[in-house]
């Protein structure tokens, strides 16, 4: 049986906020060095990314220096600004940005495209993309089902869209039980959390935290 999302289990999880260092200093680094004007220094925010995510240590042609030469020879820092002088972020504004720098990496292959770009955008607008990986993709279509929903629109990636949709789901289902909603940054640290649990294994009996047995988020409509 999985275990419960509870109020108890989120605050426990974001109670324990302090960031890894090497993750403290790439969400310093994307914040202190938007631009994209030095391959030297785009290329070790992918560095960091991959030594934070280990799929692209080993992935296939995955190169922070060629990845850092792509993005400053795009329009990445034009797109940036977009998004940063937007006076309302749509729906379709982060899903099309997604999709212009998951086109970027297209020398990788799709779903480490994909998942890179979502990476690489959460850092530098942490309260704005969610991280994407098979992970908390998983997570997140566990606690909603066959609720996730599906943004309908031509100009972004499907999988990315399906997720992003799922997420902004789930948050606003949370917030009914929170009070607030969960950004980007702090539904990632939970979905990590409950998948490390639900990975661990439990029995047929009820499932508790911190061995008290917890009522669950109503997550259904």
């Amino acid at each position: 049986m999985k275990p419960n999302l509870t109020r108890e289990f989120i605050a426990d999880t974001l109670s324990q906020s302090v960031l890894d260092p090497r993750t403290r200093a790439l969400y310093d680094l994307c914040f202190m060095h938007r631009d994209h004007l030095r391959d030297v220094i785009v290329a070790d925010k992918l560095r960091l990314i991959a030594r934070l995510f280990e799929e692209y240590e080993t992935g296939a042609g995955f190169s922070p220096e060629r990845g850092a030469h792509c993005l400053t020879q795009s329009p990445v820092d034009h797109w940036f600004a977009t998004v940063a002088t937007a006076e309302e972020l749509g729906g379709w504004l982060p899903l099309e940005l997604h999709k212009r720098v998951m086109d970027v990496f297209a020398e990788l292959p799709v779903e480490e495209a994909r998942s890179l770009a979502s990476k690489y955008l959460h850092f530098h607008f942490p309260e704005l993309f969610f991280i994407h990986d098979s992970l908390v993709e998983r997570a997140a279509r566990r606690l909603m089902g066959e609720e996730c929903g599906y943004l309908a629109m031509s100009d972004h990636d499907p999988a990315y869209g399906q997720f992003h949709a799922c997420c902004r789901k789930l948050a606003e289902r949370l917030a009914r039980d929170l009070g607030r909603r969960l950004s980007p940054r702090e539904l990632d640290r939970v979905l990590r959390a409950w998948a490390d649990i639900e990975g661990a294994g439990y029995g047929e009996g009820a499932p508790g935290y911190d061995g008290v047995t917890a009522q669950p988020l109503a997550l259904a409509s």
